[in-house]
C-alpha cells in the first residue's frame, strides 16, 4: 500500500504555484525586495517567490481511492451545531486508509464563506494524505518559514516627536480602512499591499505609504464600488 500511495504522479496531475519566501513581503512591508513581473509564473508579485509542484484535490482523492476504496476522513471535532470546529481559521482532520489513521490540517486564506470550508478540507487532505507519502516528494520542495520571523520594521530607539506619532496614527487607520475594503473583495493582506505598490505612481511599500498616499488609494477604491 506503501508503495502506491508514494508513485508519482502524472505529469497532467502536477500543476504549479507561486510561494512567497519573505515573511516581510508576505506582511506587505519588505524594502529588500520588489514587485515586479515574473515571465515563468506570468504573475506580478515579490521577487522574493518559488514556483512549486503540487496535486489538486481530485488527483490525492483518486489516488486514495485507488489504493483504498473505504478510505474515510472526519473532522478532529465538531461545533455544537454539529459543523467542523476551526482553530484559528484551520481545520484538523483524521484520515484514514487501511485502517490507519493520522492527523492532517489545511487552511484556506483568502477565502471567505462555503468557498473556504472547500478549500481547507482540500488542504487538510493533501496535508494528512502526505503523512501517508503522498506527492511527498513535492511537500519536500518547499521552502521552510522561518519560527521567528524578523518584524518588517525594527523599533525605533527613540521616541518619535508628536507629530510623528499622529502622521503615523492617520497612516495606521488609512490602512485599517482600505484592509476592510479589500478583505470584503476577497484579497488577502499580501494581496492588498501587491495591489498598491502597483497602484502607486512611486512603487510605494503599503506599510511605507504617507497618509496622503492612502488617503488617495482609499479614494480610488471608493471609487470602484468600496463602503466607507
Amino acid at each position: 500500500m506503501l508503495d502506491a500511495l508514494r508513485a508519482p504522479f502524472d505529469g497532467d496531475a502536477v500543476r504549479t504555484r507561486s510561494e512567497v519566501t519573505c515573511p516581510a513581503c508576505k506582511m506587505g512591508g519588505c524594502s529588500a525586495h520588489r514587485i515586479a513581473p515574473c515571465e515563468e509564473c506570468g504573475g506580478t508579485l515579490t521577487t522574493a517567490h518559488v514556483h512549486l509542484d503540487y496535486v489538486g484535490h481530485a488527483h490525492v482523492t483518486a489516488r486514495l481511492l485507488d489504493v483504498d476504496p473505504e478510505w474515510t476522513w472526519e473532522p478532529l471535532a465538531l461545533t455544537p451545531d454539529g459543523l467542523p470546529a476551526l482553530q484559528d481559521g484551520a481545520l484538523w482532520i483524521r484520515l484514514t486508509i487501511g485502517g490507519v489513521t493520522r492527523l492532517g490540517v489545511g487552511d484556506a486564506v483568502g477565502h471567505r464563506g462555503g468557498r473556504a470550508l472547500k478549500e481547507m478540507i482540500g488542504d487538510a487532505l493533501r496535508n494528512a494524505a502526505m503523512r501517508f507519502g503522498v506527492a511527498l516528494d513535492m511537500w519536500m520542495r518547499q521552502p521552510e518559514t522561518p519560527a521567528n520571523p524578523a518584524p518588517a520594521d525594527p523599533p525605533a530607539t527613540t521616541e518619535p516627536a508628536t507629530d510623528e506619532r499622529d502622521e503615523r496614527g492617520d497612516a495606521n487607520g488609512l490602512r485599517g480602512r482600505i484592509r476592510d475594503i479589500t478583505k470584503g473583495r476577497g484579497r488577502s493582506a499580501s494581496q492588498t499591499a501587491a495591489d498598491f505598490t502597483k497602484w502607486s505612481r512611486k512603487g510605494t511599500q503599503f506599510l511605507r505609504a504617507s497618509p496622503a498616499e492612502l488617503a488617495e488609494y482609499l479614494d480610488h477604491l471608493l471609487q470602484n464600488g468600496g463602503k466607507r
